[in-house]
């Protein structure tokens, strides 16, 4: 029976790489439209509601490592679907806010239109990119600017983003729709098997964000709570992508575990695990820090590991007639830029105090 589903896992993910790999450069978006449309049909994309925080990433990850054995960069997508989506269910907001009805209203439309949403912005684009300026009008906001990463540029309905206002210290956390004049998509960046993604640029000109779609943060530190919030759904969903993929490649190229890919997999399960509780428990002025600190603990930790598979697979390069272990090195070494950053979290790491260890006498 497992057996069985696993090949029509397989049959559906062939079935979207086919179809978009077959279509000539110019109609290749189309085809990713068409593609995408059959295959959000057959699995699930929106996760349980009601439930733990914990059993809601446990049935939306089961979604993104079944893609990502078969097609990572296909995973990164949908996973940059999910995260936002699990982290807008399950951040705790006051019981009697505006905030909690309109989280309420926005998640009641996602999932009665099953729409896709997207993340703009990007870590990857720190130095390029520009911070989004919001402007208040009548009816709610207007945005302008561009967003360098997003991706599902093609097929999100909705997109999340920051914006800043150009007039005042306040900075909005916007859901706005995607598809209308004022937003312009630009051509994919990334080239090969990293096509999956469907990442692209974003552009606002003048877009309109109606009220009910956007929560005003007045202050630093709760944006910074919000975001590292968002940002550790993200983590989970990396590690548990990367790691379904590195168990699909040591079968496919005939790799046998290390000791130490043993016992760093052991180590990625421990954080994993607590990580989930964590999240289940989590106060947002409390545990923040803790619960940021384990999951980029396990990101780094999947990212070495990774590093350790890349390395065995440039072994390989001389006998890869068919690019095949190159398209995997390119989808791999992804990790490291992914955010956290894996630079970033050891720079954290060597900033942190230590613990001071007991001097036994001699």
């Amino acid at each position: 029976m497992q057996t069985e589903a696993k090949c029509h896992d397989d049959l559906r993910v062939m079935q979207f790489v086919d179809q978009v790999e077959a279509a000539a450069e110019e109609s290749a978006r189309d085809a990713y439209r068409l593609a995408f449309e059959r295959l959000r049909s057959q699995i699930p994309l929106h996760p349980d509601r009601g439930a733990s925080a914990a059993r809601v990433y446990e049935s939306a990850s089961a979604t993104v490592r079944m893609l990502a054995e078969r097609c990572l960069p296909l995973a990164t997508a949908i996973a940059m679907h999910l995260y936002p989506l699990c982290a807008l269910q399950c951040i705790p907001v006051p019981l009697l806010s505006i905030a909690r009805v309109q989280r309420a209203l926005l998640l009641n439309t996602i999932r009665s239109r099953s729409l896709i949403l997207a993340n703009a912005g990007s870590e990857r684009a720190r130095g390029i990119e520009k911070p989004l300026i919001a402007s208040r009008d009548a009816n709610g906001l207007r945005i302008d600017g561009i967003c360098e990463y997003m991706s599902l540029s093609s097929v999100a309905d909705v997109v999340l983003f920051k914006a800043h206002f150009a007039d005042i210290d306040e900075t909005a956390l916007c859901a706005a729709d995607l598809k209308a004049d004022s937003v312009r998509v630009g051509e994919w960046k990334f080239n090969g098997t990293l096509r999956f993604s469907d990442t692209a640029s974003v552009t606002f000109t003048h877009h309109r964000v109606p009220r009910g779609r956007y929560v005003i943060l007045r202050n630093a530190a709760g944006l910074q709570c919000v975001a590292d919030y968002q940002r550790c759904w993200f983590h989970l969903f990396l590690a548990d992508m990367y790691l379904a993929r590195l168990e699909r490649l040591h079968g496919i190229h005939g790799l046998q575990p290390s000791q130490g890919f043993i016992v760093s997999r052991n180590e990625a399960a421990r954080l994993r695990e607590y990580s989930l509780h964590l999240l289940d428990r989590f106060d947002l002025h409390r545990d923040a820090a803790s619960l940021m600190n384990t999951t980029s603990a396990l990101k780094l930790r999947v990212s070495l590991m990774t590093q350790g598979i890349i390395d065995s697979l440039r072994g390989m390069l001389p006998e890869d007639r068919s690019n095949m272990i190159a398209a995997d090195i390119a989808e791999l070494s992804c990790i490291r830029f992914q955010p956290t950053a894996d630079e970033r979290i050891l720079q954290g790491l060597c900033m942190r105090p230590v613990a001071p260890t007991l001097a036994l006498s001699t």
